[in-house]
């Protein structure tokens, strides 16, 4: 009976402690890609409606190197369905990427609604993420759950 309660004193520790992985203050660095991810987000669908493709190309370069760092984050605390979620979005950064890529060589109606699919998958992930792994705090500001 002592060995079993070792285990399962054993198995809560290890929940416990990969909790308090995922439940830490994120980095400023993390801090710094979730604004960028936000600025992302906010403007690809107005820039596509408008046929801002300049806009929708910087968007897409500021979304990389913030995606990199999300990606990081979540493979180093090895949570493996917030790591999906990261390559889902990348995915569609890199639709939006290639879209842009033909919107800017002419007008385009498939490219355009490709961009307008892949801003609305984006979008779709990151409210995922969110969902999952991101707690308002009473005085507006977020955490990591």
């Amino acid at each position: 009976m002592g060995f079993r309660r070792l285990w399962v004193a054993l198995g809560i520790i290890c929940l416990l402690g990969n909790s308090s992985l995922v439940r830490e203050k994120p980095s400023e660095e993390y801090i710094e890609a979730m604004k960028a991810l936000a600025i992302v987000a906010q403007g690809l669908g107005p820039a596509n409606e408008v046929g801002d493709h300049e806009t929708m190309y910087d968007l897409v370069v500021l979304a990389r190197p913030a995606l990199d760092v999300l990606q990081e984050y979540w493979s180093a605390r090895e949570v493996k369905d917030a790591t999906e979620f990261v390559r889902a979005a990348a995915k569609s950064i890199s639709e939006i990427s290639v879209a842009v890529h033909l919107l800017t060589l002419s007008p385009n109606p498939i490219a355009q609604e490709g961009a307008r699919l892949s801003t609305k998958n984006l979008l779709a992930t990151c409210r995922a993420c969110h969902v999952a792994y991101r707690e308002e705090r009473p005085d507006g500001s977020y955490r990591i759950k």
